[in-house]
């Protein structure tokens, strides 16, 4: 084993087989987490089914694996080049355990007389068949240690690897493996809808803007089924946040307003109500509040000019953005204190940090560390 390691660039370490073992659990939830494959693709993902392409000067990377479920066959996912990064250091780390397995796949091949003739090619065809797979690991048959052979890692063998890492991270969470395809939908949904960092969509898909159809468009072989899991989650994601809405939670700018008055009017089944409404529901985020528009709107000034929204018939602010209007607030207070920028700006920060204190008590808050009167004396 020192020598393989060796000639891939890896140094020897008396815990190899282990390291090789914590190695493979990682890289199958890196895997796991960043593309959605479902757990059966990425045991399936076999020896160098990866690949990079600039295009327009942007890397994308993609890999490679075998979709069961619907019967698509081959298919690639989009993944951050970390997934394949990481997918080419544990390739290293398990040459010897490949190794081992072509091994015994000569040994059965050169057999010729096999007390179990049947047994014998069963076992034969599917060591070929794992030999080219990338996540193998050891199995002994009823704790046998004297009969154990290599495989494919199988989906309960997967499940206690992520075992394994959960506790090796200190936590008592049952990580599954069918918990990151879901996982990874939502990660979308949630930096789309405005809930997370844009940075996300960027580093996973190289682009914030991208829709759902350019996405697939982009590589015809992707699995159309995990865009469905995405509008799913899409879905939960706006029948969740407009039953916020309607419950009592103080609301700010046009359409909150009208929200609020709206909750005085009963409703006979809101769920079914949610459930046919949200899916059509145009909600985007702008940083400081929810768009509601279905029109031009105000052509996104309001992304960049935050007081513009609150006085919208279009938007909705709720509590996830109390802290940014709290922001909003400070900073205009310190443009005050500034004596030397002038009326003008002084009167747009004026203006702005009423704008700014109307949304926060619309919220049933008060401002943080509001100095205004020190501000206003030149104290």
């Amino acid at each position: 084993m020192k020598s393989e390691l060796s000639i891939n660039g890896i140094g020897y370490n008396p815990s190899d087989d282990q390291l090789s073992v914590l190695c493979r659990d990682a890289v199958l939830f890196i895997v796991s987490i960043t593309s959605g494959m479902r757990n059966d693709e990425a045991i399936g993902i076999e020896v160098g089914a990866w690949r990079r392409v600039v295009k327009d000067g942007v890397l994308f990377c993609w890999v490679s694996t075998i979709e069961h479920k619907t019967g698509k066959g081959r298919v690639e996912y989009l993944v951050p080049e970390l997934t394949l990064n990481a997918l080419e250091t544990f390739a290293k780390y398990s040459v010897a355990i490949r190794k081992e397995l072509d091994q015994e796949i000569r040994l059965l091949a050169k057999l010729t007389n096999p007390d179990d003739p049947a047994e014998h090619l069963l076992r034969l065809e599917k060591a070929r068949r794992d030999s080219k797979k990338l996540f193998l690991g050891r199995h002994a048959p009823g704790g046998r240690i004297q009969d154990q052979y290599v495989e494919a890692l199988s989906g309960q063998a997967s499940n206690y690897a992520f075992d394994r890492l959960a506790k090796a991270a200190g936590s008592t969470w049952p990580l599954r493996t069918h918990q990151c395809r879901r996982t990874y939908a939502r990660c979308f949904v949630e930096s789309r809808m405005g809930r997370t960092s844009l940075i996300y969509l960027k580093w996973q898909f190289k682009h914030t803007s991208m829709s759902m159809t350019q996405l697939y468009a982009s590589n015809p072989q992707q699995d159309l089924s995990l865009f469905d899991e995405i509008f799913q989650q899409m879905t939960e994601f706006k029948i969740d946040l407009i039953e916020s809405w309607l419950d009592d939670q103080p609301l700010a700018g046009g359409a909150g307003e009208k929200i609020v008055e709206m909750r005085a009017i009963p409703i006979k089944d809101r769920a079914a109500l949610l459930a046919q409404t949200a899916p059509h529901a145009n909600i985007r985020a702008t940083g400081h509040g929810w768009c509601i528009a279905t029109e031009r709107g105000c052509g996104g000034a309001g992304l960049y000019e935050a007081t513009r929204c609150p006085g919208c018939k279009s938007s909705v602010i709720d509590e996830f953005f109390a802290g940014t209007w709290q922001d909003i607030y400070s900073q205009q207070q310190e443009l005050i204190k500034i004596v030397d920028a002038g009326p003008a700006v002084r009167q747009r920060a004026e203006r702005d940090m009423q704008i700014a204190l109307d949304v926060i008590t619309s919220l049933g808050l008060s401002p943080i560390n509001d100095d205004t009167n020190e501000a206003g004396n030149g104290d």
